[in-house]
């Protein structure tokens, strides 16, 4: 140990000082190696006396051992230094005695390190000064100014006296604007109001000592630049303090004007204030408020809207010659969320409608008109005076999006290689796996591992190798159980974890006595449906890998939607027949439940030719499409306690002779709104389950109802649970009673994305014309009377329907899902959100032209008041009566 470590570690910083004044340049750098080794060991060391006591002598050491300013900097500003003061004073003289140019550099390297860094700004102001250079102004050094300031006292009188003192005030200031996070570093855990800081730059700027339009710039500038909401809060409360006056706020007419267009809502009602003053006083030209109009009409918050439209109001009344300028600007808000912006907008433009003299802002009212509702539009006509042949041409039919055509599955990978990399990218991948790219990957792997297992397996090797079974599972288990992955009572079997098992039997990772065990077992599925023949088709081709590869399977679709067709499946049993392959049972059921039956002629002429191939498997697939599959499978709609809706199903006969997990399929079953707690509670499984059964969706959708409906009443139970009714609604089977309660479900679950989800089932139902608006209706009431789902959340998912397009099909389905809630004597937290809903509903009959009494409308109607509820129940009436 040299001298200067021993006297390091004994804390003796005066002998530090005496033998680095004695050594040579190349005998300091030869210290840095053990400086640094002792500055770890110190950095990893629990804090003692000795250490404390050493800690600063370390720090004298290695700044004279250093010669870099880059080294230096490093060196100064790590973490974790121990009684730092206790150095300063000794190493302070040694820096100062260096070139003014190496000072310079040493005082940005440190102003260039991260905001986090520990800087001290005493130091750094010291250097600063010994080099008698700038300040360097960046965000460390800012907010190591920040911290130098606030120190132990958050007073405002002595926050304003050391800003008084700082001897770089007028650069640190500017830097407060420029510099990353200093709301936050300014924020300190005060209210606004009486922030110190704030307080205290404010009182300077008042008095002088900072120069005011430097301030208000500064603030307007960080306002315009946008950032964290504390940001604004906090810039814009230094904005208020500084009080501006009425020709500072003039001279700031551009700034404000952005500011009311994409400021955060506070900051913009304040902006607004003030351009609405200006406007009064005729401080603000036309033109400018009808810009700044046309902007936060685009904005969401109801009170800036409404806002700036009485400011309109106000304007044009008391000079009708803006009328030309100011109307078309306010007729933006005509397509507002908001109605009562609209009717604002609407009874402005029938107020001034008469003043205006351009035939240019008579076009553009005109034009925004146009997507609104036909009554509404045909207000606007009359406001402005040309005619009736202006106005709203007859509604017709919805729009509705175009239901995506099926896919057919790309031919099977071509080579083992490939196979590897696609196995191997679906398992890297995040999210939902698609039916299309899993079926063909996995037919690829039972084929190569057919075909040339060894190389299936070489080119497996950089996959296999970053599963976890390939850790955990080297061997198989010594008594033949299964891995807890893998286990019947895991609830997670996603498709991922489907290929793994797969992939883990390839590789003879699990035994096929514990493979037949769980076949044997139905696939000893953990209780849910249709988890249970997904799992179980997946054992059976492990069992398979590890005892009698099968050459391809039978089960992989022809189709993205899971259909496979009659004659693509009889070829695939010659095939077999000829390579004398043995057909696996799971596999088998899977086909015969994804067969197309509905295409008559193709399934006579599959059967005739599935017959002749004398094996039992071809008569099996011969009888199923002669008898259609799965014919004659029957849902009920019912109720239970008076209220509550339910589908129920009977047993199917036709799943008899298949496998004991296929088997259950079949069972009487009841999907109800009680929680269920089963294995398959994710949006990545479920999204296979349409795949399983792609001509009778409703056996699906049966099992999905009691995982969508309690999602209406707890949030976290399966996230991205609806994300399956887009698909469910693209099943080419027809729908049911089934579909349309698990749908009215999702339209009113608690997560918005999976709302969306369910709206976007209902259009693509309503597309294939497979929806049944009195089915829905009724299952909405339903489902609203008994609270299950509330009708703000519909409104909002049937709002979002309706804007799509389709006005009609919402109409067809709130006109009968209204009845039973209105004609309820509701309790206030019952009614909440009704007034939205009715909202909704008198938007679609306007634009629909409908017609007719909805029982139960009358006597809101009649209520007195004004409330959004009463409101809207009167317009729907007026709606109604073609008023």
């Amino acid at each position: 140990m040299s001298k200067l470590i021993e006297a390091v570690r004994r804390g003796r910083i005066d002998d530090v000082v005496t033998i680095v004044n004695g050594m040579t340049a190349a005998e300091r750098r030869g210290e840095l190696p053990a400086l640094k080794a002792l500055r770890k060991e110190f950095r990893d060391a629990w804090v003692t006396p000795q250490l404390q006591a050493a800690s600063p002598a370390l720090l004298m050491a290695g700044l004279a051992c250093q010669s870099g300013a880059a080294a230096v900097a490093s060196w100064l500003t790590a973490s974790g230094w121990e009684r730092m003061w206790v150095a300063e004073k000794r190493f302070l003289p040694m820096l100062e005695e260096r070139p003014a140019e190496w000072l310079t550099e040493l005082a940005h390297r440190i102003s260039d390190r991260r905001p986090s860094t520990d800087i001290r700004y005493h130091l750094l102001e010291a250097i600063v000064q010994a080099a008698r250079c700038p300040m360097p102004v960046t965000d460390a050094s800012v907010h190591a100014w920040i911290r130098n300031i606030y120190g132990n006292s958050w007073n405002t009188d002595v926050i304003a006296e050391r800003l008084r003192q700082s001897p770089y005030l007028t650069p640190m200031v500017a830097g407060l604007f420029t510099a990353g996070g200093t709301g936050q570093a300014l924020n300190s855990g005060h209210s606004n109001k009486d922030n110190p800081w704030l307080l205290a730059l404010a009182r300077l700027t008042a008095e002088g000592t900072l120069d005011r339009a430097t301030m208000v710039d500064g603030c307007l500038g960080r306002l315009l630049r946008g950032g964290t909401a504390v940001d604004q809060r906090v810039f814009h409360r230094l904005l208020l303090d500084l009080d501006l006056s009425a020709e500072e706020h003039a001279g700031h007419a551009a700034d404000w004007r952005a500011l009311a267009a994409d400021a955060l809502q506070p900051v913009a009602v304040h902006a607004q204030s003030v351009l609405a003053e200006l406007a009064l006083t005729g401080s603000l030209p036309t033109h400018d408020l009808a810009d700044m109009t046309r902007a936060v009409l685009t904005r969401p918050e109801k009170n800036l809207v409404r806002a700036q439209l009485k400011l309109l109001d106000t304007v044009a009344t008391r000079d009708t010659a803006t009328a030309d300028a100011l109307l078309p600007a306010a007729s933006h808000a005509l397509t507002h969320e908001d109605t009562e912006a609209q009717e604002r907008a609407l009874k402005l433009i029938e107020r001034h409608g008469t003043h205006l003299t351009d035939a240019a802002s008579r076009e553009e009212i005109l034009t925004s008109a146009a997507p609104i509702a036909p009554g509404l539009r045909t207000r606007v006509v009359e406001a402005l005076g040309t005619g009736a042949e202006e106005a709203l041409h007859a509604a017709g039919e919805d729009t509705l999006p175009p239901v995506p055509s099926p896919v057919a599955l790309a031919s099977p990978p071509a080579s083992a290689t490939e196979t590897a990399e696609e196995t191997g990218a679906l398992l890297a991948s995040h999210g939902i796996l698609p039916v299309a790219d899993f079926e063909r990957t996995l037919d690829g792997l039972v084929r190569w591992a057919h075909e040339d297992r060894a190389a299936l397996l070489e080119a497996l090797e950089p996959t296999a190798a970053t599963r976890w079974w390939s850790r955990t599972c080297r061997r198989p288990l010594p008594d033949d159980s299964v891995p807890s992955a893998f286990a019947p009572s895991h609830v997670r079997f996603t498709p991922r974890l489907a290929l793994d098992l797969v992939l883990a039997g390839l590789h003879q990772r699990i035994t096929p006595r514990t493979a037949k065990a769980v076949l044997d077992g139905g696939g000893a599925h953990a209780g849910c449906l249709p988890d249970g023949p997904f799992r179980a088709r997946f054992w059976e081709i492990a069992h398979r890998l590890l005892t009698d590869p099968q050459p391809f399977l039978l089960s992989t679709p022809s189709w993205d939607n899971g259909l496979l067709e009659p004659g693509e499946l009889t070829d695939r049993l010659k095939t077999y027949q000829r390579l004398g392959a043995h057909v696996g049972a799971c596999d088998f059921a899977q086909a015969l439940l994804r067969v197309r039956t509905t295409d008559r002629a193709a399934a006579e002429t599959a059967a005739e030719r599935a017959a002749l191939l004398g094996t039992p498997e071809g008569q099996r697939l011969a009888d199923w499409l002669r008898t259609g599959g799965l014919t004659g499978t029957v849902l009920h709609r019912t109720v239970t306690d008076q209220t509550t809706p339910v589908v129920r199903s009977g047993e199917i006969t036709a799943l008899h002779m298949f496998p004991l997990a296929f088997r259950e399929l079949g069972s009487p079953a009841l999907g109800s709104h009680h929680r269920c707690w089963c294995a398959a509670t994710t949006a990545v499984q479920q999204t296979h389950w349409p795949a399983l059964l792609p001509e009778h969706p409703e056996l699906i959708a049966l099992r999905l109802i009691q995982h969508v409906l309690p999602c209406a009443q707890y949030p976290e139970k399966d996230p991205d649970v609806c994300s399956v009714l887009p698909l469910l609604a693209q099943s080419p089977g027809a729908s049911g009673p089934a579909t349309s309660l698990v749908v009215a479900g999702g339209l009113g679950v608690q997560r918005q994305e999976d709302r969306i989800a369910a709206v976007d089932a209902l259009l693509l139902l309503a597309a294939q014309k497979k929806l049944d608006p009195g089915a829905l209706a009724t299952d909405l009431g339903a489902l609203m009377l008994i609270g299950i789902v509330t009708p703000s959340r519909l409104a909002e998912s049937l709002g979002t329907a309706a804007s799509t397009g389709a006005y009609r099909t919402v109409w067809t389905v709130l006109r009968d899902a209204l009845p039973p809630l209105l004609s309820k004597d509701l309790s206030p937290a019952e009614s909440r959100g009704l007034g939205e809903l009715l909202t909704v509903a008198a938007e679609c009959a306007e634009r629909t032209g409908a017609q007719g009494v909805i029982p139960g409308l009358d006597p809101i109607a009649d209520r007195r008041g004004s409330s959004r509820l009463v409101s809207q129940a009167r317009r729907l009436r007026a709606a109604l009566a073609g008023t």
